[in-house]
């Protein structure tokens, strides 16, 4: 049986402390915010004085900090996990972070005997709470299955993704794909509005026709027969639409710096017959 412990208990790390309360599993926890510690004393969680007294009281430890250096001051830092864990401890990365700073954590964590694996969460705060998150997990694969009971606790799903770090690109893709969806849609709405097209009609025109995310229909658009991914059509779009619509956009002096840059890209993608 582990005994869970949580270095980080914001607004995610309450949210997976109070999918945990639901169990019920109890868990030690540490934050330098104290109102965050507050909190997850009220989810149940017995307050730590430092991520070391955690990793004392641990056997498999979630962290949940925001940035690349938050991650390595809690586990490589002064009082941080790796001067109190015990050999066989489990430490699960859950922040969206560089995989090199993943590999450098593992790389001191297999000095002490400590085991790491990346397991970032695919959601938002709310989404955690209603037990929505998937997890996409890098490292060892028996490690995988060590923490995937414990993951499916806090989430609907555990993903394998591959080596160390695997996690980690898993999700920056992911969010690279959805960052980019929104900054595109905001600069087609600023070319409709240039021409004087109201951006909520444009929205109800998008959603009423195909313009749905495209990943919804990337059966259709991507030839998946072959070692390379290809596109299965869609010339027009890629070489002479969406070169138009920057065209358009610059005329009408709309500001659109993706826009251009993805009509050189779409371009230059059927120059190389649509192969990435």
């Amino acid at each position: 049986m582990e005994t869970v412990g949580f270095v980080g208990t914001g607004a995610m790390g309450t949210a997976l402390l109070s999918r945990l309360q639901l169990v019920p599993i109890s868990a030690t926890a540490f934050d330098i915010v104290p109102q965050a510690l507050e909190q997850a004393k009220s989810l149940g969680a017995e307050p730590a004085a430092s991520a070391k007294a955690v990793a004392q009281r641990s056997t498999l430890i979630d962290v949940v900090v925001r940035t690349d250096q938050e991650v390595l001051d809690c586990t490589l830092g002064d009082e941080g996990i790796f001067e109190g864990a015990s050999p066989g401890t489990l430490v699960l990365l859950h922040s969206t972070i560089r995989p090199t700073t993943t590999k450098q954590v593992a790389q001191a964590a297999a000095d002490k005997r400590v085991y790491v694996i990346d397991a970032c969460m695919t959601g938002v705060p709310t989404v955690a709470r209603d037990g929505g998150l998937t997890f996409l997990v890098g490292g060892q694969k028996a490690l995988f299955n060590r923490a995937k009971p414990h993951l499916l606790s806090m989430g609907k799903d555990a993903i394998y993704m591959g080596p160390l770090g695997s996690g980690n690109v898993t999700k920056l893709i992911k969010n690279l794909v959805t960052a980019s969806e929104a900054l595109i849609i905001y600069e087609a709405i600023q070319i409709g509005k240039a021409a004087g097209i109201d951006y909520r009609a444009a929205l109800e025109l998008m959603k009423k026709t195909q313009s749905e995310p495209f990943l919804n229909r990337w059966e259709n658009r991507f030839d998946l027969s072959g070692s390379e991914l290809k596109f299965n059509s869609g010339a027009n779009l890629y070489d002479k639409d969406l070169p138009l619509a920057a065209d358009v956009g610059k005329a009408l002096g709309a500001d659109i710096p993706v826009t251009e840059e993805l009509a050189k890209l779409g371009s230059r993608l059927i120059g190389s017959k649509l192969s990435v």
